[in-house]
């Protein structure tokens, strides 16, 4: 320890960033004196797992800056005062019961320093001395004591233990206003709180000073009472602090000495108050912020950044639940390697440079669940705005069911655009075509036209059901069943006209779905290739239905395919698939796009290829 104050004074910070010795060093003020001279401050930073017993031994003040350098000066039970170096005054470390004052700053820290090292000669507490202390040395000595409380009624018991050591000759009494009444609250041993009499404010020495904030000696205004001479010092707006001599007043109880001692006492309670003061304030700060943390409904997390990485320090209930991940796994690690998808990488690594640079950021993004990958609206809060942070707060609102709402209108609506386009151009063709034959047999009383009229009538009834299986596609399947492919390939052959053109199943497979869909995607496929696979219904066509084994990467695969020997697929083959597209003047171009739907329906996904044979082949995958 140091031998007094007076001589050097010694800082230590635990953290391992030099920069913080000369910031304490600069700042701290020169003019601090003990009963010797000026205080010399001699800063010294290194990292906490470096520093022994035998250097915290010699340490005045330590300044810590994370949980590590707390649990370092609390296992070594040595150091006077200890000052928390954070960002966030409501964080663990800023609220520890060992820390003595909090700092955000270098000046922050710089003046708490000087402000500790001003009060403090520890050379009166834990030097015997050789002579006895004069009574600046024992208000000095009794600030620690102050200075290590936690609470008010300590703090006016501190007060009045001191008081016992500098004025052993004089009572105290510390007492405070409530309402328009001035209560004792504390008073020397020997003296009962009970005896001491409560004034209004306005009355009585103590009630003036409360009033009107000045000190005073004056005579005791009860002239039967057992004090003759009142010393009476303010402390703040609402806490007087009182001297009493024994006997009658004779004038000469008191002197300037005295006055200043009392004052510098007063003083140092009144510091002490507005510290507790200020203390609660951040504590009960704290625990909203903690209530609201931990009570939204939306997933929160709380980190520090550690080398430019989230690291973890709190999640609340609904971060767990949503997420599917314990506190305990992730507090202390960077929460962006559990949550954040390998393709969200850039855009992870952009939020944590836009918070740590002050800004509040609203995105939506995609996040890693327990249940997969879901949507939220990303709310990123820096401790500080428009400013270099090492913390922040991530709140995540899940919009994955909106999202979904949004898809389901955005394919209804497209749906509405395919069905207008078809009804407004396919539709008016046939029916262009009809009415014009009409008023050709009526103005040549022919009824030949006619039969190409019903023909264009036709066409139109045509496109009419096509419309409406579209629509119907757009749905759910329903129930489903196991069904066996070949029935169903079978089942469906027998409902298209399939002139000249021979059927081959090479599959005895089964799958989970709606045999009516099922049936009708292939009725859709079969037909395609009947009318788009060859010239004309004379020439012979081969269709073959199997189960898929490996795609065209070579990777294994689930489903079934439908392929011909047919003339194969158009030079677009991407387009095939799109409702109204068609190769053939008289196609609808809905029946691919048809059976796309009900794939999908399945969870299935529709593919186009070319055959082996120069055909047309239609995968369907079952993921």
């Amino acid at each position: 320890m140091t031998p007094a104050l007076g001589e050097r004074a010694s800082v230590l910070v635990l953290a391992d960033d030099p920069r913080l010795t000369d910031e304490v060093e600069s700042g701290a003020d020169p003019e601090n004196r003990g009963d010797d001279g000026p205080v010399a401050v001699e800063t010294h930073a290194t990292a906490p797992a470096d520093v022994d017993e035998e250097r915290l031994a010699d340490v005045d003040v330590a300044a810590v800056t994370d949980e590590a350098g707390l649990d370092r000066v609390r296992s070594a039970e040595a150091v006077e005062y200890v000052i928390a170096y954070v960002d966030d005054p409501t964080g663990r470390t800023a609220t520890d019961p060992l820390v003595d004052a909090v700092a955000g700053t270098p000046e922050a820290l710089s003046e708490t320093v000087s402000w500790l090292l001003a009060r403090d000669q520890r050379s009166t507490v834990r030097a015997k001395p050789t002579r006895t202390p004069s009574r600046i040395e024992q208000l000095n000595a009794g600030m620690a004591e102050l200075a290590a409380v936690r609470s008010v009624d300590e703090a006016y018991r501190a007060a009045i233990a001191v008081t016992e050591q500098v004025f052993p000759e004089y009572h105290a009494v510390v007492a405070v206003r409530d309402g328009e009444w001035v209560e004792p609250v504390v008073a020397s041993s020997g003296t009962p709180v009970e005896d001491c009499n409560r004034v209004r404010v306005g009355a009585g020495v103590a009630g003036r000073t409360v009033q009107t904030g000045d000190a005073s000696i004056a005579p005791n205004p009860n002239p039967e009472g057992q004090f003759g001479t009142l010393l009476t010092v303010p402390v703040g707006d609402d806490v007087v602090f009182q001297l009493a001599a024994d006997g009658v007043d004779d004038g000469d109880a008191f002197d300037d000495a005295d006055r200043r001692l009392a004052e510098l006492l007063a003083s140092h309670l009144e510091e002490t108050l507005d510290r507790i003061g200020v203390t609660e304030a951040l504590r009960t700060e704290r625990d909203r912020l903690l209530a609201l943390f931990t009570n939204v409904p939306d997933p929160a997390v709380a980190y520090d950044y550690v080398d430019g990485e989230p690291i973890a320090r709190q999640v609340n209930d609904a971060f767990e639940a949503t997420f599917g991940y314990e506190a305990e796994t992730v507090l202390g690690e960077s929460i962006d390697e559990y949550i954040v998808p390998p393709d969200a990488e850039s855009e992870a690594d952009d939020l944590n440079e836009r918070l740590q640079c002050g800004e509040n950021v609203r995105r939506e993004v995609t996040r890693t669940t327990a249940e997969g990958p879901r949507h939220f609206i990303l709310h990123v809060i820096p401790i500080h705005l428009d400013a270099a942070n090492a913390a922040g707060y991530a709140i995540y609102t899940d919009v994955t069911d909106r999202r979904e709402r949004e898809e389901t209108l955005r394919r209804q609506n497209e749906r509405l655009d395919e069905f207008a386009s078809i009804v407004s151009h396919d539709l008016r063709n046939p029916l262009s075509v009809a009415e014009g034959y009409v008023d050709l047999a009526r103005e040549t009383d022919d009824t030949a036209p006619l039969e190409k009229a019903a023909d264009a009538l036709g066409r139109m009834d045509e496109l009419v059901a096509d419309l409406l299986s579209l629509a119907r596609e757009g749905r759910s399947v329903g129930e489903t069943e196991s069904v066996s492919v070949v029935d169903v390939a079978r089942e469906a052959w027998e409902c298209v006209d399939m002139a000249n053109a021979t059927l081959d199943v090479e599959t005895d497979a089964t799958l989970d779905a709606n045999r009516t869909r099922l049936c009708e995607l292939l009725e859709n496929v079969y037909r395609n290739s009947a009318d788009h696979g060859r010239d004309s219904p004379d020439e012979p066509l081969s269709v073959r239905v199997g189960a898929l084994t490996r795609r065209d990467d070579g990777t294994a695969a689930d489903g079934f395919y439908v392929e011909d020997d047919g003339s194969g697929l158009p030079d677009d083959a991407d387009n095939v698939f799109e409702s109204g597209f068609t190769t053939d003047e008289s196609g609808t171009g809905l029946g691919l796009a048809i059976s796309e739907r009900i794939a999908e329906a399945h969870g299935w996904s529709a593919h186009a290829l070319a055959a082996e044979d120069g055909g047309a082949r239609f995968e369907f995958r079952v993921p």
